[in-house]
């Protein structure tokens, strides 16, 4: 699973091994983790480090030594890593909030950017993984804070959705908000085809949003290419699919619910400029918009230390579409 035991640190816990550190300031502050701007020998670096035990910023580092050694995605080149940290190199040109602007719909400059950018992660890991499955860090037991990229493998990417909603039920159970995704572990159980023909698995980033690209370019014109990718956090070895619909449906909406909102067509553009979306991939949405939705409710409590009453109306909604699409794809024939 991801995350659930990893020592919390401290950013002097984590920058202990250097010679010599400044810590800077801090970035952000939004649990699992804390980010911030150090130096280290001299050198302009970020630093993150778990402050809650759901947080695996090891696996993070693993993802990010992979991507760089293996892609042409400009990502930070981990410099040390170890249980409950990492340390990389400073990225110029990231946003101090979304380089988006707020109207609607997304410009199609960025969402064209977002998706070529995910489609050339996805080319450029594909082939390399048999089985999808979680990262795992492996550090090879050499004690110089060096990581590979392991694979905790499931036989087939219906296993390895199972195995994300068991571990959204999990948290949930906890604090009493796990019946929506019940009803989804329930409709996969039932429905074993749900992502068949999803294609062979990749690196997947998880959460490839506008908060966490930089874009290259010049802003008069839209952006043509990204700059910089951060925060691995939630990546997965996963179909394409996967990471698709991780994008699309927060920047975007639910294609199967409704018209989904302008710059939709450009990253599909994008993408598939790169790469071919396998057949079938429009069929499987609901599939992964449930899994999202479990996911987010995890979010929701994780990220704002508890769910409150601001909270609540988003938590209460998003349950209350979660039954709607189980209910409609219970209502279509099983394949």
């Amino acid at each position: 699973s991801r995350g659930g035991t990893t020592m919390t640190r401290t950013v002097r816990d984590a920058l202990a091994s250097f010679d010599d550190y400044e810590i800077e300031r801090q970035l952000h502050d939004v649990p699992p983790h804390e980010v911030y701007e150090v130096r280290v020998d001299g050198r302009r670096a970020v630093c993150k480090v778990a402050a809650h035990p759901e947080a695996a910023p090891a696996t993070e580092a693993a993802l990010l030594a992979h991507v760089d050694a293996h892609t042409d995605i400009p990502v930070p080149s981990v410099l040390d890593a170890g249980e409950g940290y990492f340390v990389g190199t400073w990225l110029d040109g990231l946003p101090d909030g979304s380089p988006v602007p707020d109207d609607d719909p997304t410009p199609e400059p960025y969402a064209r950017a977002l998706g070529a950018g995910l489609a050339r992660l996805h080319e450029a890991t594909a082939g390399t993984f048999v089985r999808p499955g979680y990262p795992v860090p492996d550090f090879e037991g050499n004690g110089t804070g060096a990581v590979g990229l392991a694979v905790d493998a499931r036989e087939s990417t219906h296993d390895l959705a199972l195995a994300l909603l068991d571990d959204c039920e999990r948290y949930l159970a906890d604090i009493g908000r796990a019946a929506p995704v019940e009803e989804v572990r329930a409709l996969f159980a039932d429905r074993p085809g749900l992502l068949a023909g999803a294609g062979a698995p990749v690196v997947c980033h998880g959460n490839l949003l506008p908060d966490h690209a930089g874009f290259a370019g010049d802003p008069t014109d839209g952006p043509t290419d990204l700059a910089a990718v951060v925060d691995f956090e939630h990546g997965l070895v996963a179909p394409g699919e996967y990471d698709f619909w991780r994008t699309a449906h927060p920047m975007f909406g639910s294609p199967t619910r409704g018209t989904p909102a302008g710059g939709y067509e450009a990253f599909r553009a994008g993408y598939e400029s790169v790469r071919s979306l396998p057949h079938g991939f429009e069929r499987r949405e609901t599939a992964y918009l449930l899994c999202n939705l479990a996911s987010y409710l995890v979010a929701l409590d994780l990220q704002n230390g508890g769910i409150g009453d601001a909270e609540r109306p988003r938590v209460e909604g998003m349950a209350e579409t979660i039954s709607e699409v189980v209910a409609d794809v219970r209502a279509r024939p099983s394949r």
